[in-house]
């Protein structure tokens, strides 16, 4: 009765729309909500179903967008036609371009309500693998966004520890093996906005004090950015400044960055020291 209500009004133009979302103030309830992540291999097959039900009201539009970034910043592109009550992520087979992160939108055509339900679809990271053409690396960068705790964590959860270089033959090649994998694997390209990836330095314990995560050790060699490390603070907002080290993807100079910003990271790959000698 509410649709054939709704459909009778189509004729009486924005008035009668108006009037109709006057009488009809009821609330969305998310029937079907997709995954956060999903991980999938290069000629998967996937299909992610994103439901909503209007109650006191008419079924709200449902639609998908794509390319989002990491942080789901960007304004993404329309997937295609707007759906009522329910809509189909569909790739019949996926490629490197639908390696991406993606938006289920679900909003009431009367009103502002509105629901953003985020996906990121990825493939296996592998990092260190010869995958993707990314060649023999000795250091393998993660696309995903992690906090520098959370980065070295990490490293140790996949049996590596976190990179750092201890001089500019280990630094050249840690820029190399960055490239190497942002121009390759299908999980950066996401991350084109994003220029620095954290790697294991950090003077947590004693303000200017760099150590080396991994050993504990001071840190010997540097290759600062111009005008770092300045420990900046934000105002007052980040009192304890920035304590860790990332590398700049573009040129290998180094940066002190605040401990919970969210950055892909670099790995030391465990057989490091046998593929050198090799």
């Amino acid at each position: 009765m509410l649709v054939l209500f709704f459909l009778s009004l189509i004729g009486t133009g924005f008035a009668g729309l108006k009037g109709y979302c006057s009488l009809y103030k009821g609330t969305i309830e998310i029937l079907k909500r997709p995954p956060k992540e999903l991980k999938v291999n290069l000629g998967d097959r996937v299909s992610i179903l994103c439901a909503a039900h209007g109650h006191g009201m008419s079924d709200p539009y449902v639609y998908w967008i794509k390319g989002l970034g990491p942080g789901y910043e960007e304004k993404g592109k329309n997937m295609g036609p707007v759906a009522v009550g329910k809509s189909t992520l569909y790739i019949e087979k996926v490629t490197e371009d639908d390696i991406d992160t993606y938006r289920c939108v679900v909003k009431d055509c009367c009103s502002s309500k509105q629901e953003n339900m985020d996906v990121d679809i990825h493939v296996s990271d592998e990092t260190c693998e010869d995958v993707y053409g990314l060649g023999a690396v000795l250091y393998g960068a993660t696309w995903e966004f992690k906090n520098w705790t959370a980065a070295v964590q990490s490293c140790k959860d996949m049996g590596m520890r976190i990179a750092f270089p201890q001089n500019p033959t280990e630094n050249a090649k840690i820029l190399q093996d960055i490239q190497a994998s942002f121009t390759s694997h299908p999980n950066a390209r996401k991350y084109a906005h994003e220029n620095w990836v954290w790697i294991g330095g950090h003077d947590t314990a004693v303000e200017g004090e760099w150590r080396e995560i991994r050993t504990g050790e001071l840190v010997s060699w540097f290759n600062w950015e111009y005008s770092q490390p300045d420990n900046w603070t934000k105002g007052d907002k980040h009192l304890a400044g920035q304590d860790c080290v990332g590398i700049r993807r573009t040129n290998g100079k180094w940066d002190d960055s605040f401990v919970h910003h969210e950055r892909p990271y670099v790995c030391e790959c465990p057989d490091k020291e046998i593929k050198m000698k090799n």
